[in-house]
């Protein structure tokens, strides 16, 4: 009897849905972000950009990406669209006195640089005895010229001068850096629900069909919102808890309001007024 309910309870949200309005969603792609995290370490980590090369971890050398083969990198990541182009929104993070076995110049005298950047938002790179609240600390330095270099885990072994930047995306371009924008993709879901799903928080349709999780509501990924691709995937699923333990028939993808359980009112009728609706 309870199966019988429940299922009920579905088929009527499901009509409602199918009766609601029509609407029609318009949206570039981008991407999500954080706030800027480094490390040296020998191999940068999936989602990391490398920005320089060390010779090793004090009293080092430094060398670009492509010129040296150094076993220390500084690597950089948790905001997306991070590159280490020396364009668009960009700055240099030290210049290096060659591409191989260089020293380093925070004061930019040598002509090899070692950059950050973004499309959008804010890149800041300077120097100093601590870093700012905001910037991540990616090297330490042994002076203003002609210095060696060594990473920056304070230990006795840093330099006291830290290399600090803080490059901050804005994916959308809209003049509210993503730390401050809660939804960057404005698809009427907060970037904190789109990490639980997880969907893309800066990216609003799917760049590639079937492949791409962009829009929450667009389960089966094809750009448009249905009863058949979309909405049907709840049946058999109403009531599931993500636990602990979950339920067997638990998908978090479907717990559209993070509330650690799958529903008709909190779930299934977010689809109400969108069936048809398409994004680009």
């Amino acid at each position: 009897m309870r199966r019988a309910t429940l299922l009920v309870s579905l088929l009527l949200a499901v009509a409602a849905v199918a009766l609601g309005a029509r609407w029609v969603l318009n949206t570039g792609a981008a991407a999500p972000t954080g706030n800027l995290t480094c490390s040296v370490k020998p191999a940068c980590s999936a989602g990391e950009v490398q920005v320089f090369r060390m010779s090793n971890v004090t009293n080092a050398h430094g060398g670009t990406t492509a010129g040296s083969s150094y076993g220390q990198s500084v690597c950089c990541g948790e905001v997306c669209n991070l590159s280490t182009s020396c364009s668009n929104v960009h700055d240099a993070v030290v210049t290096l006195s060659g591409a191989d076995n260089a020293h380093a110049a925070p004061d930019g005298s040598y002509g090899t640089e070692a950059c950050l950047s973004v499309p959008y938002g804010v890149a800041d790179c300077t120097y100093g005895s601590a870093c700012a609240a905001g910037y991540a600390c990616l090297a330490t330095v042994s002076g203003g010229a002609n210095a060696h270099v060594a990473d920056c885990d304070g230990d006795a072994d840093d330099y006291a001068t830290k290399v600090c930047c803080r490059i901050v995306d804005d994916c959308d371009n809209d003049s509210s850096l993503d730390p401050d924008d809660p939804d960057d993709d404005g698809d009427a879901f907060t970037d904190v629900i789109e990490a639980y799903l997880p969907t893309d928080s800066c990216d609003a349709c799917p760049d590639v069909v079937g492949a791409d999780d962009a829009w929450p509501l667009d389960l089966d990924m094809n750009k448009t919102i249905n009863v058949t691709g979309d909405v049907l995937k709840y049946r058999g699923r109403i009531s599931a808890t993500g636990g602990p333990p979950p339920s067997p028939n638990w998908r978090q993808r479907l717990d559209l309001n993070k509330d650690n359980v799958i529903n008709v009112t909190g779930d299934v009728l977010k689809f109400r007024g969108k069936i048809s609706a398409t994004c680009t």
